[in-house]
């Protein structure tokens, strides 16, 4: 199952043993390497700092909501060493620029997908700019076609295809 990284985030966080909203969920923490989701940001009203959900921890993603076993699952970020370099990173692909690897500007990341049993950025949903958008729609960017990942753009594999096919590679012979 997959969800929009926009849909997840503001989505109320359940515990299962009270049937109460414990926290709402905040923008993901993800992996710059591997661009996983390692944890949610989880704002509770009454609290200054905000604190992790492990996405290991979630019992389920329902249609409008994230449960949990219990409250105690969220976590303090100062408590989790493994994930330090992720939060300091504070990596997010919104906004950030897509450039295809010949070097041809394609837009800038709108919104991405996460796989919700794998936890993985699928796809990378990108808003052209104004006049390439006049003339065709938005581009959706599946995984394997990233190449690198930095903290100022994504670059990808262009998929245009530069040579035009002759007549008769287009039409397969046929031989009684």
């Amino acid at each position: 199952m997959y969800s929009l990284a926009s849909d997840l985030v503001d989505q109320p966080i359940i515990s299962l043993q009270t049937g109460q909203v414990v926290a709402w969920a905040a923008p993901p923490v993800l992996n710059i390497d591997n661009l996983e989701v390692v944890a949610f940001t989880c704002v509770i009203p009454h609290q200054k700092e905000p604190l992790l959900l492990l996405t290991g921890d979630i019992r389920q993603y329902a249609a409008d909501c994230i449960i949990i076993d219990d409250e105690d699952e969220l976590t303090s970020p100062h408590d989790i060493v493994r994930f330090t370099t992720d939060l300091s990173h504070n990596y997010s692909p919104l906004g950030k620029p897509v450039v295809a690897d010949t070097g041809r500007k394609l837009g800038t990341v709108e919104d991405y997908s996460i796989n919700l049993e794998t936890h993985r950025v699928q796809k990378l949903y990108i808003r052209q700019s104004l006049l390439r958008a006049l003339f065709g729609s938005n581009l959706i960017i599946d995984r394997t076609q990233i190449i690198d990942i930095t903290p100022k753009q994504i670059t990808v594999r262009d998929a245009t295809i530069t040579e035009k096919l002759l007549a008769s590679d287009a039409v397969p012979e046929i031989h009684p």
